[in-house]
């Protein structure tokens, strides 16, 4: 039972209030055809919204079954007209793309009737209407009066208790009118149908009452109810709750997408466009990352997890490089008027790490955690390079390893007790091959011979084309040696390189050919027994070859080609060695003499008898006792020096006195004969000589600085370049003329005074001479020394004794004047007695000054004379060797000495490697490693910390970083379209719920919550999400197949861009999220919409 009791309903416009229901009250028939009739304006069809829940009254009250309507919630209502409640419009409000059995079950769905029981409904509605083999038809298919049954099909399914009908007849023609009213009337019979008519004729005909409204209120009542008893009930009944299913809801909103495909699509396009753009750039840094990660696999044989005793820690390199480039150039670093300091040394250094590897080895070898099985193998190197010689020693001995060939650059030759310098540093050919070959077996293809498997095996590894370079040629002597020795001799001397422009081509048995020498480093050395001091001859050409003819043999016996599908390869082109060839060297080195002697004296440099404390403190001091280096032969210096008497002969001419005096006649002829031998003979010239003192003379001598002038001036080139040439053609004079070589006593002065010797002196004539210059200069620079020493003697007795002499010859000259005044004193003692004494005074005078000034050129030293005087101890090359080791200045350690020895003790490797089993263990293996170092710290040993190099790791994690950096700045960027494309739809979804306004109405109409209405919306832009994400990735993934092939093709790399599906699902995720969002909006607009207005809409 239906009852209103004083129901008003008003609309406001503006300032214009209208009263379409004006204290209303009626009551209906559970079962009666009421047709309501009047003009239009009074109010007919909001009295029909408000029975049928679609519109509320101001004021008044509404009673269904005994139950007041006023406390009906917003849901309770849509659960009345859902259930109660069914619709017939003038103008069918169909939902259009929909089906029209489609349009008949909508109800049944919002009563959450099973598919099934509301299929086989729905087809019994549209049986009972007629219309059942229309069932599949959309609306559009069909006549007007075929759509108006579909709509009384759809009003009748859910067996609704009150059929309400607004103008069900206004827009059919007569015949058709006549088929509706006969439908109304059968459904009449057992329910409440209440009809909207401007029809006179057909309410009287059909209708069992009619009412009339007029200006809002009933003006007439043809049949109404006389009596009847009303229940007070205060609150609403419970209800059976309605709802659609989510299903319902994007069926719905995809067939409503369906009749608009292009509009569709094109948003669906313009929403994938952000979506293209991530999963481009997701599937090209996964593709990367995909390709580094694959990268590190493949060389995890390649670049193993190394530790150094000593090297650079690349992580803390790059961190501190990257630190000091956000520092360097901050504007606020330096004070104005100021310079700043740029420590690029310093944190250069901070990052070298010293390792204890030996406390690490003993742990290592104590299967820590299980290291064994994520380890595929564990290989400890040693600071030990083998001597390794050409087997040709035609041109004496050459050496190969370590590379010598641009030790005149700086490069290459020098051995440190540093792994990490050595390996960086050297220019070698030769390489130490693992002890594990299952790591690098299959990367390489046997192209000749087999693997290395004993000490005197070496392996010969070519480039992935199967060339091997030229310096490698080189050192197996398949090119000429010598010409590599031009090149860098012309570079070193800045002259135009004259580079060969030939190349050569050699068969495999070419370079398995190829023989080597091995020599242990500790066999270089020999004890001096004067100077108590191992010598390092390892420049003695002699001496090296005397060690390589007894060297050991080494051969290559394999040669390999990397395979041709691998992408890394743990072998450099070159010449491998096996480990148990560094083991037998370092077997020996322990058990020679000179290391024996090194390790018994751990402070003492037994290279030049000094501490290394006492070397590091003075290194300019050589501690050599250059006297001991020089004898002196007394005799033979004494034969150098000589005293010519003739120098001190005195002019007799000088004492010519004038004697004219005026009346006084003298006869010179009548003095007796002046001999100056016998006047010198009574003086005394041997305290003169006695005053000379020699030891002193030769301790003037400035014996360092003349060493050090005679190693200096002793040019190793020359002399060796003259001893090569000389040797070269006495080998081959002999040869030649069939004899024998090795007697050089007899055959070699045989050979020099051949045509063929004298031609090669005098070829040489250049280098005798300078090698004989060399050495008298260091002669003339001893003897001007010992010379000026007795010169200055010479002077001192000169000023000391020569009062003495003076006196002594004036006594001799006396003695003369004696015998010449006897002789002549009858002729002039009356006469001049007194003018000739002091005539005779004055003339000797004269001559003793005359004698004081020859005296020192009486004197006479015999350099060739003084310079047989003098003898080395040693030959030219020993005095050499001995001073170039003495005068070291570069700074020597216990453990450089060693290395140089060729001794590592096999408990402290100078590097460990360990291959991983795989890309995880490798995880595992940094966490065995990183415990370790935390042990350490716990018990209070921070120098044994180890830092480990994981080169590639380190590098591609950088790469890895700045790949994903990059990817995030795009996808930020490209987000930016998202959301565009977000707003976008928005927009266009808003435009949709004013399209589907009237299905809003039809919707509300048949029962659907503002909640119903909000998630067909809300489907609507999950689905064009759904569709955007889908073409997305679609297209993305077409696109990374051309991407793909290009990059493969131009650079070897394939499957750079691979999107992964995981990403691809979140991506689809992401576009239906964003679009859920951007519906939002409109969808709850579209629920807020007014029913009523909603369904007037077209």
């Amino acid at each position: 039972m239906l009852q209103l009791n004083n129901v008003t309903k008003s609309y406001t416009t503006g300032d214009l209030t209208q009263q379409a229901l004006d204290d209303v009250s009626i009551e209906f028939r559970d079962n009666e055809f009421v047709a309501i009739l009047g003009p239009s304006g009074s109010g007919k069809t909001t009295l029909l919204n408000i029975v049928g829940g679609l519109d509320h009254y101001d004021s008044g009250s509404i009673i269904v079954d005994d139950v007041d309507t006023s406390t009906y919630s917003d849901h309770d209502w849509d659960t009345y007209r859902n259930n109660r409640i069914g619709f017939v419009f003038q103008s069918y409000n169909l939902i259009t793309h929909q089906s029209v059995l489609a349009n008949v079950e909508l109800a049944l769905t919002l009563s959450g009737v099973s598919r099934s029981d509301r299929r086989q409904r729905a087809l019994a509605a549209l049986r009972d209407v007629g219309l059942e083999e229309h069932a599949h038809k959309r609306p559009n298919q069909l006549s007007g009066g075929q759509m108006q049954r579909v709509a009384i099909a759809r009003a009748l399914v859910n067996d609704p208790e009150i059929v309400l009908a607004d103008e069900p007849t206004g827009a059919l023609d007569s015949v058709t009118s006549e088929q509706i009213m006969h439908l109304l009337t059968g459904i009449a019979q057992d329910r409440l149908v209440i009809m909207v008519t401007h029809n006179p004729d057909l309410a009287d005909r059909y209708a069992t009452r009619i009412v009339t409204l007029k200006d809002g209120t009933v003006s007439d009542d043809s049949n109404p109810i006389e009596e009847h008893t009303r229940s007070q009930i205060t609150q609403s009944s419970e209800n059976a709750k309605t709802s659609m299913g989510f299903l319902t809801a994007l069926g719905l909103s995809f067939n409503n997408l369906m009749t608009k495909k292009g509009r569709t699509l094109m948003t669906s396009f313009a929403g994938s466009i952000g979506i293209i753009g991530i999963a481009l750039i997701l599937a090209l840094a996964n593709g990367v990352n995909s390709y580094i990660k694959n990268v590190e696999e493949d060389t995890l044989s390649v670049y193993p997890l190394q530790i150094f005793n000593q090297g650079l820690n690349m992580s803390s390199m790059l961190e501190a490089s990257a630190e000091m480039s956000e520092k360097s150039d901050s504007a606020d670093s330096v004070q104005s008027g100021h310079v700043g300091e740029m420590p690029m040394v310093t944190n250069m250094f901070k990052t070298v790490d010293s390792n204890d590897l030996t406390t690490l080895k003993r742990y290592l070898d104590s299967d820590p955690d299980n290291l064994d099985q994520y380890a595929r193998s564990i290989e400890y190197r040693y600071n030990v390079r083998p001597q390794i010689f050409a087997d040709d020693m035609e041109s004496g001995p050459r050496q190969v390893n370590p590379d010598t060939t641009f030790a005149s650059l700086g490069i290459g030759a020098g051995t440190t007790s540093n792994a990490f310098m050595n390996q960086a540093m050297n220019t070698d050919v030769f390489n130490e091959l693992g002890d594990d070959l299952s790591l690098i077996e299959q990367q390489y293809d046997m192209v000749a011979g087999h693997w290395p498997t004993e000490s005197n095996e070496a392996l010969a590894v070519l480039t992935p084309s199967g060339k091997m370079s030229d310096f490698a040629l080189y050192a197996l002597g398949l090119r000429d040696p010598e010409e590599l020795k031009t090149m860098v001799a012309q570079f070193v001397n800045q002259e135009d390189i004259d580079a060969p422009d030939d190349s050569i081509d050699v068969s495999y048995d070419d370079i398995m050919g190829v023989a080597f020498k091995v020599v242990n480093a500790a066999d270089y050395y020999v004890y001096d027994e004067t100077h108590k001091v191992w010598t390092d001859k390892r420049k003695d050409q002699d001496f090296v070859s005397g060690l390589v003819d007894k060297g050991k043999d080494l051969r290559v016996v394999g040669i390999v080609q990397p395979a041709e599908s691998v992408t890394a390869t743990a072998l450099q082109p070159g010449i491998y060695y096996t480990s148990s060839l560094v083991r037998d060297l370092m077997d020996e080195a322990a058990g020679s003499d000179v290391v024996a002697a090194q390790l018994d004296q751990q402070s003492v440099n037994i290279l030049t008898g000094r501490t290394f404390a006492d070397e590091q403190n003075n290194p300019r001091n050589s501690g050599v006792d250059f006297k001991s280096l020089i004898s002196v032969d007394q005799d033979a210096l004494a034969e150098a020096f000589t005293f010519d008497e003739s120098q001190l002969a005195i002019d007799p001419s000088a004492l010519n006195l004038n004697l004219n005096m005026p009346g006084l006649t003298i006869d010179p002829s009548m003095l007796p004969t002046l001999s100056i031998e016998d006047m010198l003979g009574s003086v005394d010239m041997s305290s003169l000589m006695d005053g000379i003192d020699i030891e002193r003379a030769m301790a003037s001598v400035d014996w360092q600085n003349l060493g050090m002038d005679a190693a200096s001036a002793i040019e190793p080139e020359r002399l060796n370049s003259l001893v090569e040439q000389v040797m070269t053609g006495y080998f081959q004079y002999c040869m030649v003329h069939g004899l024998d070589a090795s007697d050089v006593a007899t055959n070699f002065a045989v050979f020099l005074d051949s045509e063929e010797g004298k031609a090669l002196l005098a070829q040489n004539e250049d280098n005798l001479n300078g090698t004989q210059a060399d050495l008298s200069g260091v002669a003339d620079l001893a003897i001007g020394q010992i010379s000026e020493s007795i010169g200055q003697q010479m002077d001192e007795q000169m000023a000391a004794q020569g009062p003495a002499l003076a006196e002594q010859m004036n006594a001799a000259m006396s003695a003369y004047m004696n015998d010449a005044m006897t002789a002549v004193s009858d002729q002039i003692s009356a006469q001049v007695g007194s003018i000739l004494e002091n005539s005779i005074g004055t003339a000797i005078s004269n001559q003793m000054s005359q004698l004081s000034q020859n005296m020192s050129a009486a004197m006479g030293i015999d350099e060739d004379a003084l310079a047989r005087a003098f003898n080395f101890t040693m030959d030219e090359k020993e005095l050499s060797e001995l001073i170039a080791q003495m005068m070291m200045t570069e700074p020597t350690s216990y453990d450089a000495n060693l290395s140089k020895m060729g001794y590592a003790d096999p408990a402290s490797p100078s590097r460990i490697d360990i291959f991983p089993a795989d890309f995880e263990s490798k995880g595992e293996i940094i966490t065995i490693l990183d415990s370790y170092n935390e042990q350490q710290r716990a018990d209070g040993h921070e120098e044994k910390v180890i830092h480990y190099s994981d080169l590639v790791g380190t590098l591609m994690s950088s790469v890895t970083t700045i790949i994903n950096v990059v990817s995030y700045v795009l996808i930020a960027f490209v987000a930016i379209s998202l959301i565009v494309s977000s707003i976008m739809i928005g927009v266009i979804t808003y435009i949709s719920v004013l399209e589907r306004k009237k299905e809003i109405g039809i919707l509300r109409a048949i029962g659907a919550s503002k909640r119903d209405i909000r998630r067909v919306f809300n489907a609507e832009t999950l689905i064009v999400g759904l569709v955007a994400g889908l073409l997305g990735i679609g297209i993305s993934a077409l696109l990374t197949i051309p991407a793909n092939l290009i990059v493969g093709a131009n650079f070897g790399i394939y499957n750079v861009a691979i999107l992964p599906v995981g990403a691809a699902a979140i991506l689809v995720a992401i576009s239906m999220f964003l679009t859920f969002i951007a519906g939002l909006i409109p969808s709850s607009a579209a629920s807020r919409k007014d029913p009523v207005e909603a369904l007037r809409s077209e």
